[in-house]
């Protein structure tokens, strides 16, 4: 009997995306600044309701089914290009309208943004999620950069280190950290940490990730099902929903 097996939906990152309502940033991608985007979808420059529309569905297909970068811009490229919003290669993104408004359209590099980052922050935010539930177990969380020539410096210099799962360090520094980062977060638990003879960080880093980038968005979005929990793991999972709003307060 041959057994084929499925990849499974990742529920807790087509949640977070499905659950962002639109909001239009005419002037920058600064107008939604920081965890604001845990709850506003938005395209910079894009000023029509109904291409920021396409683009969010387009965007939701590809967390829901793992679509591929190329087919994703293949698809939504045909799109944009029917309603004037695609710069074709060559052209200048910029252009006149006929009563005089100026729209800056989309180019190829910036759908491979759009792709990557919002790929990314849902499923580091999903991922968020299943490593508090298994914090008690794994309580230890390793910042892990790729490490190739693509790598930025300050990405670079945090990988590897090690902190408590419920360390400020996370607070700022959990990935994404800027656009098109590709930074993860591993999990270990104490026999982890003693075999590979790794040392836990206590203190915090000099370093700021990238601009606009400095928040957590599973922290910010994340909010528990107490009923799943034992007594001592609702305690411990309750401290970190406490310390989350004394913050945001």
């Amino acid at each position: 009997m041959k057994i084929t097996l499925e990849p499974l939906p990742f529920q807790e990152a087509i949640q977070f995306f499905q659950e962002k309502g639109l909001s239009l940033s005419p002037e920058s991608w600064r107008d939604i600044w920081q965890k604001a985007h845990t709850t506003a979808f938005t395209v910079a420059r894009v000023t029509a309701v109904d291409v920021l529309e396409d683009i969010r569905q387009a965007v939701d297909q590809a967390i829901d089914a793992g679509t591929p970068l190329a087919e994703f811009k293949k698809g939504l490229s045909k799109l944009l290009e029917r309603k004037g919003w695609l710069s074709p290669r060559g052209e200048d993104a910029e252009i006149t309208l006929p009563d005089g408004t100026i729209r800056k359209r989309l180019t190829p590099w910036r759908l491979d943004t759009i792709y990557r980052t919002n790929l990314q922050s849902s499923y580091a935010t999903g991922r968020y999620r299943q490593m508090i539930e298994v914090a008690r177990r794994r309580p230890y969380w390793m910042y892990d950069a790729v490490g190739d020539m693509r790598t930025r410096p300050s990405h670079a210099a945090m990988d590897g280190k090690v902190y408590r799962f419920d360390h400020p360090f996370w607070d700022e520094w959990y990935p994404p950290n800027g656009f098109n980062c590709r930074c993860t977060v591993r999990t270990l638990s104490a026999r982890q940490m003693e075999g590979s003879q790794l040392t836990e960080q206590t203190t915090g880093v000099g370093q700021k990730p990238d601009a606009g980038f400095a928040y957590n968005p599973g922290r910010e979005k994340w909010q528990p099902d107490f009923n799943k929990y034992s007594p001592d793991a609702r305690a411990l999972v309750q401290r970190i929903v406490d310390e989350s709003e004394t913050l945001e307060g």
